[in-house]
């Protein structure tokens, strides 16, 4: 599964050169993974009440920066489950302007529970999460 979002790209986003900010990627890649569970009808208050799950903790985080993006650009912002594991999903993201790759990130999530207060146990995908959100197969 894919979705895809635009994000402009606004003043405070850039450093002096009016070039994004490395930081902002994170961001928007955080942003791509919320907007790809909403897509696939997993909104987190559905993965809270109906999954007990207190989310989808990162665990690890990557980014490539290939082409500078710059204030006044629109991003095109594909996030795609590009892997999953016992107890993790991978989130892959790539970061387009006018149909050129900007960037590009891999986020490790672990599906997370509170067994006991004060505490986080990563737990296997439910099915139904594993068949909302199926690996996407790039073709790129």
């Amino acid at each position: 599964m894919k979705n895809e979002i635009e994000i402009p790209v606004e003043w405070g986003d850039t450093d002096p050169a009016t070039i994004v900010f490395y930081p902002n990627y994170f961001r928007w890649f955080d942003i791509g993974t919320r907007h790809l569970l909403d897509a696939a009808g997993l909104p987190y208050k559905k993965l809270i009440s109906e999954f007990g799950l207190l989310g989808l903790p990162l665990v690890e985080a990557n980014g490539k920066f290939l082409n500078p993006i710059r204030f006044g650009d629109t991003v095109r912002l594909v996030s795609f489950v590009s892997s999953w594991q016992r107890m993790t999903v991978q989130i892959g993201h790539r970061a387009e302007v006018n149909g050129k790759c900007c960037g590009e990130g891999l986020e490790t999530r672990v599906l997370a529970k509170q067994p006991t207060p004060g505490t986080i146990k990563a737990v296997p995908p439910p099915e139904r999460i594993l068949q909302a959100l199926p690996v996407y197969a790039q073709t790129e």
